[in-house]
């Protein structure tokens, strides 16, 4: 007699069924999707998203760490026909979607979704401007040899003007689909686990909307996403040291392109990608989680069509990691209601600073510092560090990143105070950037504050706040006819004939906005 195998007792499960089809539903939906099966304040959301992620790049383009980004790949990348922000520099679709992605990840001001972590204009932008290129520069026959299948593609569309509704509906398509794959996989278990989530998740999303765009077949999305799922990856520990952290997300953004680029020619990817149990996206990035059901693969398209995961996607008011800015409110509130213990001569009669997180984020960010000073990167990642700018500055900006200001002993004094915890309250849903935040002075007075969601999550941040973070941003970066015309353009998107139209405002050179 043979023993039942681990596949047989898995299968009995439904949120491990192998033949549920949820690849091939999310890539017909993918397909078939129009602008009149989007409610209107999804379709506002998307644009308003758009306009946030562009400022970021905008902003992030001229940071030391993006242009030495630029310099490196500049020495080895050929020119091409898709636009650099910030930069008078064309390069090829890959090499542009990777500079892209990094800048508006550059400064930690760019959106996250609070079940699924995951930035997703860093993914879905970059991949939608170098595919919409890509369709405005079609291969002459005189790229191929005459006869041979080189250079021609199936794909559905028949012109090579990429209106604004496409770019706005291959926008809500890839928005969607990046935290419905994290959901399936666990959410912010990844985080916990020291996987950089945002990078595996966004590898679908940037092929699900780059395919939307493209113009692909249900068949062709479907092994568009299974190419872009085997290229899955990102590694947390970027958080520490070094620049990579910034261009993670960038590498999700080509990956997805990439797959679509190859499939939209009848390239076969991998199929049944988010179902398959031996090898698959969710069984493979959710092994170890001690989860039962380690997976579900129903989470991916679930109300697909009716609830609206992009909606969950948060706004950033400070410059640093997401799952700090209920540890932020919490000391702003502290600093309002106790003045006098929190003026600046008195920061230093603190002597214990206890900060309770969810576990993600005590994961990702509770750690205490191992050198001083740290890294841009390592402080907007650092909770001890971004709690205590907090207290000495009274603002957690970009300004506060500063590579002079990383080694400053009133804050440095305020780090070495501080203890970070897991506290469970905080793993409830949308509760994950929340904090309970404890402080102690040298008296005995003891002060505690909490926060279970920062702003933007109920209620979210609107429409209006968000265009008003755009223009405070951008007045920064670039002038203010460019602005304006930007803005215009992004929030009447589909009425816009030609998209390139806003793509030709973004390459021009960029303000330094940090030193």
């Amino acid at each position: 007699m043979v023993a039942s195998g681990h596949h047989d007792i898995q299968s009995q499960d439904p949120a491990l069924d192998e033949n549920n089809g949820v690849t091939s539903q999310l890539s017909k939906w993918i397909t078939g999707l129009q602008l009149k099966d989007i409610p209107a304040d999804v379709v506002e959301r998307a644009k308003h998203l758009i306009l946030d992620g562009i400022v970021c790049g905008l902003v992030g383009a001229r940071v030391p760490w993006s242009e030495e980004c630029v310099a490196s790949v500049l020495d080895f990348e050929p020119s091409g026909y898709c636009t650099v922000i910030g930069y008078e520099k064309s390069l090829g679709p890959l090499a542009a979607a990777v500079l892209n992605g990094a800048f508006i990840q550059a400064t930690e001001l760019d959106d996250y979704h609070s079940g699924a972590p995951l930035h997703s204009a860093a993914v879905v932008l970059p991949a939608l401007f170098a595919a919409a290129q890509v369709i405005a520069n079609p291969k002459s026959p005189a790229d191929g040899e005459e006869g041979d299948a080189v250079g021609t593609n199936r794909t559905h569309r028949d012109k090579n003007v990429v209106s604004g509704l496409d770019f706005l509906l291959a926008t809500v398509v890839g928005l969607e689909t990046g935290p419905r794959a994290g959901l399936g996989c666990g959410g912010t278990d990844l985080l916990k686990r020291g996987w950089h989530s945002g990078p595996v998740f966004g590898c679908p999303a940037a092929a699900a909307a780059s395919s939307k765009l493209l113009g692909l077949s249900a068949d062709d999305v479907e092994s568009a996403i299974g190419v872009a799922c085997t290229q899955a990856g990102g590694l947390m520990a970027a958080q520490y040291e070094g620049m990579i952290k910034r261009v993670q997300h960038a590498f999700a953004a080509r990956n997805g392109l990439f797959g679509a680029l190859l499939c939209r020619n009848g390239y076969v990817g991998i199929k049944k990608v988010f179902e398959r149990r031996y090898g698959g996206f969710l069984s493979m990035f959710s092994q170890g989680n001690g989860q039962t059901p380690q997976y579900d693969s129903r989470r991916v398209v679930e109300d697909l069509g009716s609830t609206w995961q992009m909606m969950n996607i948060r706004i950033k008011l400070y410059a640093c990691v997401g799952g700090c800015h209920g540890q932020i409110e919490a000391l702003a509130q502290l600093q309002t209601l106790h003045p006098d213990r929190f003026a600046p001569e008195n920061l230093s009669r603190i002597t214990k600073i206890r900060v309770y997180l969810s576990g993600a984020i005590f994961a990702h960010d509770g750690w205490a510092p191992e050198e001083r000073p740290m890294t841009e990167t390592g402080a907007q990642m650092n909770a001890a560090y971004i709690g205590a700018v907090q207290l000495v500055d009274r603002q957690v900006l970009l300004a506060q990143f500063a590579a002079s200001t990383l080694n400053r002993d009133e804050v440095w004094d305020l780090v070495y105070k501080t203890t970070c915890y897991h506290d469970t309250h905080f793993d409830k849903p949308h509760h994950v950037c929340g904090a309970k935040v404890v402080v102690e002075f040298e008296d005995g007075f003891q002060v505690e504050e909490m926060v279970n969601m920062p702003k933007g999550y109920d209620p979210p941040i609107t429409d209006e706040e968000i265009r008003m973070k755009y223009r405070r941003l951008a007045a920064s970066a670039i002038d203010k006819d460019r602005m304006e015309k930007i803005e215009k353009l992004v929030v009447g998107l589909e009425s816009v004939g030609d998209v390139s139209e806003l793509l030709r405002l973004l390459p021009a050179p960029t303000k330094r906005v940090l030193g």
